[in-house]
């Protein structure tokens, strides 16, 4: 089970070294790593690549303190959240949580066939997507990051017939699909649609051979990929810096 945690962990983290390595902001420090990229709510991240103690999560603290950009600490660990007090006292508190599962894959999914997913490749579908995305998750991903990165990550908008409905996000690494940022819209959910994305998603991956699905819930939308037969692997805990 720790190597398929640590297969989602670097499929997550590769997503965010995308965007931020397209835009010339990865930054390599002793015992964490960041990106930031300007314009954009998102990757904008921190996370830690060595044992946590009380001086590591001090200089984290430090240098989000001191960046323009306001900063996310994500630190993956057990659904007990034992080390929440750490960061605590490192001057960090929880804005939110997501829950790590994962899927291994074999059997297509069926489904009704209502949506298609196009590519993204052009800026205007770009624009389009980074208008669409805040809908669903509230937070912004600009255009650039997608015209940028989409060399290393696949981008969709989610149609049903003419109209753009939602979003979605891939990132193959290493035998494993992420997938990410799908979202609908609200005039067109509890129709089933995130499903149908999830599972046009899935049989893409199964008809290329790969095995394992990974992707990071809300505790809102657990429920649906557990139905598709995901499992919970582990909790990611997102700090900012306390105001």
């Amino acid at each position: 089970m720790e190597n398929l945690n640590q297969q989602s962990i670097d499929n997550l983290t590769s997503l965010w070294l995308a965007a931020g390595i397209a835009f010339g902001n990865y930054q390599q420090h002793t015992a964490f790593d960041s990106i930031q990229v300007p314009g954009s709510e998102w990757p904008n991240r921190i996370w830690l690549k060595s044992a946590i103690s009380p001086e590591v999560l001090s200089d984290a603290a430090d240098f989000s303190r001191n960046n323009q950009l306001p900063l996310t600490l994500s630190h993956w660990g057990d659904f007990e959240n034992s080390l929440q007090p750490l960061f605590e006292a490192a001057g960090f508190e929880a804005k939110s949580t997501q829950i790590g599962m994962s899927l291994k894959l074999s059997t297509p999914f069926e489904h009704p066939g209502r949506i298609s997913l196009e590519t993204v490749t052009t800026s205007e579908q770009a624009k389009i997507w980074a208008e669409l995305y805040p809908q669903s998750f509230g937070y912004t991903i600009s255009a650039e990051i997608l015209e940028k990165a989409n060399h290393t990550v696949q981008f969709y908008l989610v149609r049903k017939e003419e109209q753009a409905i939602g979003t979605a996000m891939i990132l193959e690494s290493n035998g494993v699909v992420g997938i990410h940022g799908v979202g609908i819209i609200p005039d067109f959910r509890k129709q089933g649609f995130a499903e149908e994305v999830m599972a046009v998603l899935l049989n893409n991956a199964i008809a290329k051979n790969i095995k394992l699905a990974t992707l990071q819930s809300s505790a809102m939308g657990k429920n649906i990929y557990q139905k598709l037969g995901f499992t919970a692997d582990f909790l990611m805990t997102n700090y900012r810096l306390k105001i």
